[in-house]
């Protein structure tokens, strides 16, 4: 498994011509790189993307205006954390604007599939698959590219997480509590 240099991973993102799928298991991710950025949202500071829309946000609108279905699931036991909450509502609500179809599997709310990993990765075109690998506090290390990945494997974990997990639009309008005031 080659572990991915700078910038291979974004271009598998430019590479995609199908679709983009990524599976979130995490409660906390860069805790170091975003600190300023989680800080600023709990001091209730305006989301910067109001402003600017984000290089992810623009790679999203574009690809999915192309055809590329962009999709996600976040799974995780509820309540969620700040930094759930901050990805939440300064990420999801606006990837979600630009066609990023995210999901949320609350298992504090609905149970967990038996089967389901617990590992992050993104699934590219069906065909190329990326494993994530984090420090223990959540902090990104590196992304590993599968030579041989059981891609039967990988696709039934996307088919099941999506198909336990509710839009997170449905899911942040049941939960007014999680908002920021």
């Amino acid at each position: 498994m080659p572990v991915l240099e700078p910038g291979e991973l974004g271009g598998l993102f430019h590479a995609a011509t199908r679709s983009v799928f990524r599976l979130e298991t995490l409660p906390v991710y860069n805790p170091v790189s975003e600190a300023d950025r989680l800080h600023s949202y709990l001091a209730g500071e305006p989301c910067p993307k109001e402003r600017e829309p984000s290089a992810y946000m623009k790679r999203v609108s574009e690809q999915t205006g192309r055809g590329i279905d962009y999709s996600r699931v976040h799974v995780f036991a509820g309540p969620p954390t700040d930094y759930l909450r901050y990805e939440m509502e300064w990420g999801y609500l606006y990837n979600a604007r630009v066609g990023d179809r995210v999901f949320i599997l609350d298992t504090a709310e609905r149970r967990r599939p038996d089967r389901l990993v617990d590992e992050d990765f993104w699934l590219f075109d069906d065909t190329r698959v990326v494993l994530m690998h984090y420090a223990d506090d959540g902090e990104f290390r590196h992304g590993k590219l599968l030579e041989d990945p059981d891609l039967a494997h990988y696709r039934a974990q996307r088919d099941l997480a999506m198909a336990h997990a509710v839009p997170f639009n449905e899911y942040w309008k049941a939960h007014p509590q999680y908002h920021r005031d």
